[in-house]
């Protein structure tokens, strides 16, 4: 196992690709995870393409990359007209041949934000379909360019979902790409999370993180990789028997997030939700909570108080650490 950075963390500091590649080998990372071609080849530009590859290459990093969301109703929604399906597998097509360029096997995508799953023009259900479709029309590219699509457990699907949604697709065009912070964001216990994709997953976003109550219910907060409440060094054991040559690419990022579980009408947008999966969920908070009192995590508003570009590298220099301690054995 190799362990890098997803380059969402540091985007903010607008470093040229070679440069974020720069900077994570000088914090002992192995390689990087970027968004996606247009953004480290505008235009998809085949000499930035190729000169990425080959400095990664030279610095002896890997290289892992995304691709646009694929979702249609996503698209036609940001841009204000209909995409068709058709029409976005088209558009497409290009990233995936850029992707191959750049050498990798495997791109991430996500289906949608946190809000998409709650919107109702159209439902989620619906999205998912139109999304199934899409991969489905991009397989002949992706075939050809020996290309397979990794779905994030981003801020949207939940692994029932994911399993249905992947049961959709032929599995040679198709993987996982585990957030292992996210999964609790959208109620979803870790480790048996991990466990029923594991078998699925090609690349990662590593991220730790602690929850605690609020008047709506419970809010979550990204932390550093072993610094939080969810049980990493069991999902990292579960990634590394099922393929022990995985990337482990740690997202960090700001913010806190609103889970209002105590209303009734957010909760139905969980339709697979058990009671002892929402109560393992409120677990992860208690123990946030009990580990605050004791002074050993600390607040989820005093650690947002510190500016992102003050933690950034920081956060990405203790997950690297941790993680190094997971492997050796």
């Amino acid at each position: 196992m190799k362990i890098g950075w997803d380059h969402y963390t540091i985007a903010h500091r607008n470093l040229a690709p070679l440069d974020a590649l720069a900077l994570a080998k000088s914090h002992g990372a192995l390689g990087m995870q970027f968004l996606e071609p247009e953004a480290v080849a505008p235009g998809l530009d085949p000499d930035a393409l190729d000169a990425l590859r080959n400095g990664a290459a030279s610095m002896e990093m890997y290289l892992e990359i995304g691709l646009p969301c694929p979702n249609p109703y996503r698209a036609s929604r940001l841009e204000g007209s209909e995409i068709s399906t058709t029409d976005m597998a088209a558009r497409l097509t290009p990233h995936v041949e850029a992707a191959a360029r750049l050498g990798v096997k495997h791109a991430r995508i996500y289906v949608g934000d946190r809000h998409d799953r709650f919107r109702l023009d159209p439902d989620w259900p619906t999205q998912l379909e139109a999304t199934q479709r899409v991969l489905r029309k991009l397989a002949p590219a992706l075939r050809s360019n020996h290309l397979r699509l990794a779905v994030e457990t981003h801020a949207d699907l939940t692994v029932e979902e994911m399993l249905r949604f992947l049961d959709g697709i032929d599995p040679d065009i198709t993987g996982v790409t585990l957030d292992t912070g996210n999964l609790a964001m959208r109620l979803q216990e870790p480790v048996r999370a991990a466990e029923r994709l594991a078998h699925r997953v090609l690349c990662t976003h590593l991220k730790d993180a602690v929850l605690d109550f609020s008047t709506r219910g419970l809010r979550w907060q990204a932390r550093p990789v072993g610094t939080g409440v969810v049980p990493i060094d069991a999902i990292v054991q579960i990634l590394r028997k099922a393929n022990p040559h995985l990337n482990l690419s740690v997202e960090l990022h700001p913010r806190i997030y609103d889970l209002p579980i105590f209303d009734s009408s957010w909760l139905a947008f969980f339709p697979d939700l058990t009671p002892a999966g929402l109560a393992a969920i409120v677990k992860l908070a208690a123990k946030t909570e009990q580990r605050i009192n004791l002074g050993t995590i600390s607040p989820l508003d005093e650690v947002e108080a510190i500016p992102w570009t003050e933690r950034d590298l920081a956060g990405l220099d203790q997950s690297i650490a941790y993680l190094r301690q997971l492997i050796t054995f």
